[in-house]
Protein backbone atom coordinates (compact mmCIF):
# COMPACT_ATOMS: atom_id res chain seq x y z
CA UNK A 1 0.00 0.00 0.00
CA UNK A 2 1.29 3.46 -1.04
CA UNK A 3 2.09 6.23 1.67
CA UNK A 4 -0.56 8.47 1.97
CA UNK A 5 -0.46 12.29 1.46
CA UNK A 6 -2.33 15.17 3.25
CA UNK A 7 -4.14 17.52 0.92
CA UNK A 8 -6.21 20.80 1.84
CA UNK A 9 -8.15 21.97 -0.87
CA UNK A 10 -10.52 24.91 -1.43
CA UNK A 11 -12.66 25.17 -4.67
CA UNK A 12 -12.69 28.10 -6.76
CA UNK A 13 -15.40 30.73 -5.74
CA UNK A 14 -19.31 30.05 -7.28
CA UNK A 15 -20.08 32.48 -9.93
CA UNK A 16 -16.57 33.52 -10.53
CA UNK A 17 -14.96 32.52 -14.59
CA UNK A 18 -13.18 29.48 -14.00
CA UNK A 19 -9.35 29.66 -14.26
CA UNK A 20 -6.49 26.83 -14.13
CA UNK A 21 -6.62 25.18 -11.42
CA UNK A 22 -3.22 25.95 -8.85
CA UNK A 23 -0.93 23.07 -6.97
CA UNK A 24 0.87 24.13 -3.70
CA UNK A 25 4.36 22.49 -3.10
CA UNK A 26 5.77 24.10 0.90
CA UNK A 27 9.15 23.98 2.09
CA UNK A 28 10.91 22.55 4.67
CA UNK A 29 9.75 22.63 8.58
CA UNK A 30 6.35 23.24 6.31
CA UNK A 31 3.44 21.68 5.40
CA UNK A 32 0.10 22.14 3.48
CA UNK A 33 -1.17 24.68 5.93
CA UNK A 34 1.13 27.60 5.10
CA UNK A 35 -0.82 28.09 1.85
CA UNK A 36 -4.55 27.67 3.33
CA UNK A 37 -3.70 30.56 5.79
CA UNK A 38 -3.82 33.27 2.92
CA UNK A 39 -3.69 32.39 -0.31
CA UNK A 40 -6.09 29.73 -0.55
CA UNK A 41 -8.95 31.95 -0.42
CA UNK A 42 -7.26 35.13 -2.24
CA UNK A 43 -7.19 33.05 -5.61
CA UNK A 44 -10.23 30.69 -4.98
CA UNK A 45 -12.05 34.11 -4.86
CA UNK A 46 -10.24 34.76 -8.46
CA UNK A 47 -11.65 31.47 -9.65
CA UNK A 48 -8.72 29.05 -9.54
CA UNK A 49 -9.71 25.54 -7.17
CA UNK A 50 -6.92 25.24 -5.03
CA UNK A 51 -4.90 22.42 -3.77
CA UNK A 52 -2.01 21.56 -1.32
CA UNK A 53 0.22 18.83 -0.66
CA UNK A 54 2.32 17.80 2.43
CA UNK A 55 5.38 16.17 0.88
CA UNK A 56 6.15 12.74 3.22
CA UNK A 57 7.09 12.85 6.62
CA UNK A 58 5.59 16.30 6.59
CA UNK A 59 2.00 17.56 7.96
CA UNK A 60 -0.50 15.02 8.26
CA UNK A 61 1.20 12.60 5.56
CA UNK A 62 2.17 9.20 6.23
CA UNK A 63 6.02 8.77 7.48
CA UNK A 64 8.11 6.25 5.23
CA UNK A 65 8.92 3.59 7.90
CA UNK A 66 12.62 3.01 9.18
CA UNK A 67 13.69 6.34 7.84
CA UNK A 68 15.33 9.78 9.15
CA UNK A 69 15.05 11.47 5.35
CA UNK A 70 11.58 11.63 3.81
CA UNK A 71 12.34 10.87 0.40
CA UNK A 72 14.86 11.54 -2.20
CA UNK A 73 14.49 15.00 -4.60
CA UNK A 74 12.96 12.52 -7.54
CA UNK A 75 10.16 11.16 -4.83
CA UNK A 76 8.75 13.65 -3.71
CA UNK A 77 8.88 14.77 -7.65
CA UNK A 78 6.99 11.52 -8.68
CA UNK A 79 4.55 12.10 -5.57
CA UNK A 80 3.31 15.68 -7.18
CA UNK A 81 3.44 14.40 -10.87
CA UNK A 82 0.93 12.00 -9.92
CA UNK A 83 -1.53 14.87 -8.31
CA UNK A 84 -1.53 17.16 -10.93
CA UNK A 85 -1.57 14.18 -13.52
CA UNK A 86 -4.82 13.24 -11.80
CA UNK A 87 -6.38 16.72 -12.21
CA UNK A 88 -8.65 17.09 -15.19
CA UNK A 89 -6.88 20.34 -16.33
CA UNK A 90 -3.36 21.33 -16.34
CA UNK A 91 -2.52 22.95 -13.27
CA UNK A 92 -0.47 26.20 -12.36
CA UNK A 93 2.60 24.70 -10.14
CA UNK A 94 3.80 26.89 -7.23
CA UNK A 95 7.05 25.61 -4.79
CA UNK A 96 8.00 27.24 -1.73
CA UNK A 97 11.89 27.08 -0.98
CA UNK A 98 12.67 23.23 -1.27
CA UNK A 99 9.36 22.96 -2.70
CA UNK A 100 10.53 25.24 -5.20
CA UNK A 101 13.29 22.66 -6.12
CA UNK A 102 10.68 19.48 -6.18
CA UNK A 103 8.47 21.58 -8.77
CA UNK A 104 11.55 22.42 -10.66
CA UNK A 105 12.25 18.87 -10.70
CA UNK A 106 8.88 17.96 -11.39
CA UNK A 107 9.17 20.09 -14.78
CA UNK A 108 12.03 18.32 -15.83
CA UNK A 109 10.95 14.90 -15.39
CA UNK A 110 11.30 12.21 -18.50
CA UNK A 111 7.55 12.28 -18.57
CA UNK A 112 6.38 15.77 -16.79
CA UNK A 113 2.70 16.15 -15.67
CA UNK A 114 1.07 19.31 -18.41
CA UNK A 115 1.58 22.25 -16.32
CA UNK A 116 -0.34 25.50 -17.48
CA UNK A 117 2.74 27.34 -15.42
CA UNK A 118 5.41 26.82 -12.95
CA UNK A 119 5.78 29.67 -10.30
CA UNK A 120 9.17 29.16 -8.23
CA UNK A 121 8.12 31.20 -4.52
CA UNK A 122 11.50 32.10 -2.73
CA UNK A 123 12.50 29.14 -4.30
CA UNK A 124 15.90 27.26 -3.66
CA UNK A 125 17.89 27.59 -7.11
CA UNK A 126 18.91 24.78 -9.64
CA UNK A 127 21.90 23.83 -8.57
CA UNK A 128 20.82 23.97 -4.51
CA UNK A 129 21.59 25.84 -2.14
CA UNK A 130 25.62 25.57 -1.76
CA UNK A 131 26.25 28.44 -3.65
CA UNK A 132 23.91 31.00 -1.63
CA UNK A 133 25.61 29.43 1.91
CA UNK A 134 29.01 30.44 0.89
CA UNK A 135 27.71 34.22 -0.33
CA UNK A 136 26.13 34.32 3.01
CA UNK A 137 29.41 33.44 4.63
CA UNK A 138 30.83 35.92 2.82
CA UNK A 139 29.05 38.77 3.67
CA UNK A 140 28.37 37.72 7.06
CA UNK A 141 29.92 34.65 8.94
CA UNK A 142 28.04 34.88 12.29
CA UNK A 143 24.51 35.20 10.30
CA UNK A 144 25.34 32.04 8.07
CA UNK A 145 26.54 30.28 11.24
CA UNK A 146 23.10 31.26 12.63
CA UNK A 147 21.01 29.69 9.65
CA UNK A 148 22.66 26.76 9.32
CA UNK A 149 22.20 26.26 12.89
CA UNK A 150 18.45 26.99 12.69
CA UNK A 151 18.03 24.58 9.51
CA UNK A 152 20.54 21.46 11.12
CA UNK A 153 18.85 21.71 14.55
CA UNK A 154 15.17 22.84 13.77
CA UNK A 155 16.37 25.74 16.29
CA UNK A 156 13.24 27.90 15.15
CA UNK A 157 10.93 25.80 16.61
CA UNK A 158 11.61 27.08 19.83
CA UNK A 159 13.37 30.62 19.87
CA UNK A 160 10.87 33.19 18.89
CA UNK A 161 13.70 35.81 17.77
CA UNK A 162 15.91 33.04 15.40
CA UNK A 163 11.93 32.13 13.75
CA UNK A 164 11.34 35.93 12.59
CA UNK A 165 14.69 36.19 11.34
CA UNK A 166 14.51 33.26 9.00
CA UNK A 167 11.07 33.23 7.60
CA UNK A 168 9.30 36.91 8.47
CA UNK A 169 9.25 40.25 8.53
CA UNK A 170 9.98 42.36 11.63
CA UNK A 171 6.80 43.88 11.51
CA UNK A 172 4.93 40.76 12.00
CA UNK A 173 2.96 41.03 15.05
CA UNK A 174 4.51 38.70 17.70
CA UNK A 175 1.05 36.78 18.14
CA UNK A 176 0.62 35.58 14.47
CA UNK A 177 4.53 34.76 14.87
CA UNK A 178 4.30 32.48 17.48
CA UNK A 179 1.19 31.03 15.88
CA UNK A 180 3.18 30.02 13.07
CA UNK A 181 6.01 28.99 14.66
CA UNK A 182 4.01 26.47 16.15
CA UNK A 183 2.67 25.18 13.57
CA UNK A 184 6.04 25.01 11.91
CA UNK A 185 7.21 22.51 14.92
CA UNK A 186 4.37 20.23 14.11
CA UNK A 187 5.02 20.31 10.74
CA UNK A 188 8.09 17.80 10.70
CA UNK A 189 8.14 14.47 11.16
CA UNK A 190 11.61 13.84 9.54
CA UNK A 191 13.91 15.50 7.14
CA UNK A 192 12.50 16.34 3.91
CA UNK A 193 15.58 16.21 1.83
CA UNK A 194 19.00 14.90 2.54
CA UNK A 195 21.02 17.67 1.78
CA UNK A 196 24.19 15.51 0.91
CA UNK A 197 22.22 12.95 -1.79
CA UNK A 198 21.09 16.21 -3.57
CA UNK A 199 24.68 16.66 -5.07
CA UNK A 200 24.34 13.46 -6.78
CA UNK A 201 21.26 14.80 -8.67
CA UNK A 202 22.13 18.73 -9.28
CA UNK A 203 21.46 20.93 -10.85
CA UNK A 204 18.62 20.72 -12.51
CA UNK A 205 18.48 20.86 -16.43
CA UNK A 206 16.81 23.94 -17.90
CA UNK A 207 13.03 23.45 -19.11
CA UNK A 208 12.74 22.22 -22.55
CA UNK A 209 12.13 24.88 -25.15
CA UNK A 210 8.44 24.99 -25.53
CA UNK A 211 7.78 24.23 -21.42
CA UNK A 212 5.20 25.68 -19.41
CA UNK A 213 5.66 29.65 -18.53
CA UNK A 214 8.10 30.00 -15.38
CA UNK A 215 7.20 32.87 -12.77
CA UNK A 216 10.54 33.45 -10.21
CA UNK A 217 8.66 35.66 -6.66
CA UNK A 218 10.91 36.27 -3.81
CA UNK A 219 11.63 38.82 -1.10
CA UNK A 220 14.69 41.09 -0.90
CA UNK A 221 15.18 40.58 2.93
CA UNK A 222 14.68 37.11 2.45
CA UNK A 223 17.50 35.67 5.08
CA UNK A 224 17.25 32.16 3.28
CA UNK A 225 16.86 33.21 -0.83
CA UNK A 226 19.43 35.85 -1.87
CA UNK A 227 18.42 38.49 -4.84
CA UNK A 228 21.17 36.52 -6.63
CA UNK A 229 19.32 33.09 -5.66
CA UNK A 230 15.92 34.64 -7.45
CA UNK A 231 18.11 35.70 -10.58
CA UNK A 232 19.81 32.34 -10.49
CA UNK A 233 16.60 30.43 -10.24
CA UNK A 234 14.65 33.34 -13.43
CA UNK A 235 17.99 32.88 -15.89
CA UNK A 236 17.43 28.41 -15.62
CA UNK A 237 13.35 29.52 -16.07
CA UNK A 238 14.12 32.40 -19.21
CA UNK A 239 12.36 35.03 -17.02
CA UNK A 240 12.98 37.88 -14.74
CA UNK A 241 12.42 37.54 -10.95
CA UNK A 242 9.49 39.47 -9.35
CA UNK A 243 11.90 40.72 -6.36
CA UNK A 244 9.32 41.99 -3.78
CA UNK A 245 10.03 45.12 -1.73
CA UNK A 246 10.23 44.43 2.52
CA UNK A 247 9.50 41.32 2.47
CA UNK A 248 10.99 37.81 3.69
CA UNK A 249 11.27 34.19 3.36
CA UNK A 250 7.62 32.94 4.22
CA UNK A 251 5.89 35.81 1.36
CA UNK A 252 2.48 33.87 1.45
CA UNK A 253 2.59 34.02 5.37
CA UNK A 254 5.06 37.50 5.84
CA UNK A 255 3.32 40.80 6.67
CA UNK A 256 2.98 41.53 2.79
CA UNK A 257 1.63 37.78 1.65
CA UNK A 258 -1.49 39.78 -0.25
CA UNK A 259 0.92 41.78 -2.03
CA UNK A 260 3.14 38.63 -3.27
CA UNK A 261 -0.09 37.50 -4.27
CA UNK A 262 -1.11 39.91 -5.84
CA UNK A 263 2.15 39.83 -7.82
CA UNK A 264 1.69 36.17 -8.97
CA UNK A 265 -2.11 37.21 -9.84
CA UNK A 266 -1.03 39.76 -11.89
CA UNK A 267 1.72 37.54 -13.91
CA UNK A 268 -1.05 34.91 -14.25
CA UNK A 269 -3.02 37.15 -15.77
CA UNK A 270 -0.78 37.93 -18.59
CA UNK A 271 0.78 34.62 -19.16
CA UNK A 272 -1.39 31.79 -18.14
CA UNK A 273 -5.04 31.51 -19.85
CA UNK A 274 -7.92 30.19 -17.98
Amino acid sequence: MGLKLEVQSQQAYAGVAKKAPMVFIHGSYHAAWCWSEHWFDYFASRGHDCYALSCRGQGRSDVPEGVSVAATLEEHADDVTAFCASLDVPPVLVGHSFGGLVAQRVMCQQNPPSLAALALVASVPPTGNGPMVGRFLRRSPIASIKITYAFIAGAFKTNAALCRECFFSNDLSETTLLKHMGQIAESCNVRLLDLKALDNVLPIPAPKQGSAPVCVLGGRDDFVVDVEGLEETANWGRTSPIVMEDTAHDLMLDTRWEKAAGALDGWMATNVGA
